[in-house]
């Protein structure tokens, strides 16, 4: 069962190649390693889900941890697909320009937290402790994949990034950084 939560830690080295991808070899076969990555996530996390859930007493609970669930994974993939420019992020080898707007006024990598609690209320939900396992793995996985974006990668391929680490946190969002997030969408 434990090839499950390996097999998830493969998705964020898949990830990564996309992003050195952008950076130096510029491979179009290569471009689709992020996808491919997300996909075995996707599939490790179903894996998961079918052998090591223990749902049979479904209560308010399980509702209310799952609804949350179902809500962190919205804003997941929102983040990843949707508050940034699909095409200029995903297919295009061009410098992209930071976005400062929404939910990446928050932090510059807010699909960590969504993530985190995504797995974390899945976890719960289903009453896994092999999901539970997947979520704290993966979930570091993450934090050094988006570590290395934040150092090495994203200034080479956003323009103004750093300007846009000095004036918006890195994973921890603050008062002025929720501010402006919630001005984002308020003023919409």
């Amino acid at each position: 069962m434990v090839i499950y939560v390996s097999s998830g830690c493969l998705a964020f080295f898949l990830m990564l190649i996309f992003d050195l991808n952008k950076v130096k070899l510029r491979n179009r076969y290569l471009n689709f390693s992020f996808f491919l990555g997300f996909l075995i996530l996707l599939l490790s996390s179903l894996a998961i889900v079918l052998i090591d859930s223990n749902i049979q007493n479904w209560n308010a609970w399980n509702w209310v941890t799952g609804s949350l669930a179902l809500a962190f994974l919205i804003l997941l993939i929102y983040g990843l697909f949707g508050a940034i420019p699909f095409k200029k992020t995903y297919i295009d080898y061009k410098r992209n320009t930071v976005v400062y707007e929404g939910m990446y006024a928050l932090c510059r990598h807010p699909g960590v937290m969504w993530f985190f609690f995504f797995y974390l209320l899945l976890a719960l939900t289903l009453g896994s402790n092999l999901m539970l396992m997947a979520a704290l793995v993966w979930t570091c996985m993450n934090l050094i994949y988006v570590y290395i974006q934040d150092r090495w990668i994203f200034p080479m391929i956003l323009e103004n990034y750093q300007a846009y680490k000095k004036e918006v946190p890195f994973l921890i969002p603050n008062l002025a950084s929720f501010r402006s997030c919630i001005h984002y969408y308020w003023k919409r």
